[in-house]
């Protein structure tokens, strides 16, 4: 989905729906503002003063906590789209929240199964066996419960169901057997580097510890968050797969070409 919602909500909406929601949410209480780099302390306290404190301090923003029954069986689903040509296989998975030590241990998962050429699905699905012109893997964390999608583009005479039996197989594997030492340390690196990477400019910098505290609550994180990474053992990243990564917990979606874009 869009982040501004779909058109034919904003379409529907009033002038004075979108007067309400600026009024309710764009307001310096409900706000992060960081200041990174080399600054004067005092003199950017002044400005934050002189164009920040006139704006009125809004209504506060309570956030909804949401509790969803737990999924126990295959949810299938068939999209007919006229505008592709190849169809794709989704597999989606409900995750937990972004705070919690499973979905980091799931950002690891993520990145062994699809991060890359030389990553398993990648490699085995598209490099070796040809079966597929797209393979990937992708977690999107959030607040309250967040997905681990998996997807394929298959490649003639192959189908769909092809390849969600081959990425089921690479899953299996991981809740079977422990991942490689060597794997294992490629992992490390690579969330060494990323980490890195993040945090080697000022605006990088700014950009997480706003994120860190908004979403967390816990600016230290932007020097610690590395360290769970590390602690986070081969045997979890079996155990989490065999507690999210399950056939009676996710949703197959057939993404395909409708019957007039095939005619």
């Amino acid at each position: 989905w869009t982040t501004i919602g779909s058109m034919k909500d904003l379409d529907a909406a009033t002038l004075e729906e979108f007067q309400a929601f600026n009024k309710k949410f764009y307001t310096p209480n409900n706000a992060v503002l960081v200041v990174a780099g080399d600054f004067d302390k005092a003199k950017t306290k002044e400005w934050i003063q002189k164009y920040f404190a006139p704006i009125p301090r809004g209504e506060e923003v309570k956030k909804q906590t949401f509790v969803e029954e737990p999924i126990n069986q295959t949810i299938k689903a068939t999209y007919e789209d006229p505008n592709i040509q190849i169809p794709m296989i989704v597999a989606s998975y409900r995750t937990p929240s972004m705070k919690t030590r499973d979905a980091r241990v799931l950002d690891l998962i993520s990145s062994y199964l699809s991060d890359g050429k030389s990553s398993k699905l990648y490699k085995k699905i598209v490099d070796d066996k040809k079966m597929a012109l797209q393979i990937g893997a992708v977690g999107f964390s959030q607040e309250d419960y967040g997905m681990y999608i998996l997807y394929g583009l298959p490649m003639a005479p192959n189908t769909t169901a092809d390849i969600l039996k081959e990425m089921d197989e690479e899953i299996v594997k991981i809740q079977t057997d422990l991942i490689s030492e060597k794997d294992y340390q490629k992992l490390q690196n690579k969330f060494d580097n990323n980490f890195v990477n993040a945090n080697a400019s000022v605006e990088g910098i700014a950009e997480n510890l706003a994120s860190y505290y908004l979403l967390y609550g816990d600016v230290n994180l932007i020097n610690t968050e590395i360290d769970l990474y590390h602690s986070i053992t081969r045997e979890e990243i079996r155990e989490v797969a065999k507690k999210y990564l399950n056939p009676n917990q996710r949703l197959i979606l057939d993404y395909i070409p409708s019957t007039k874009a095939q005619n």
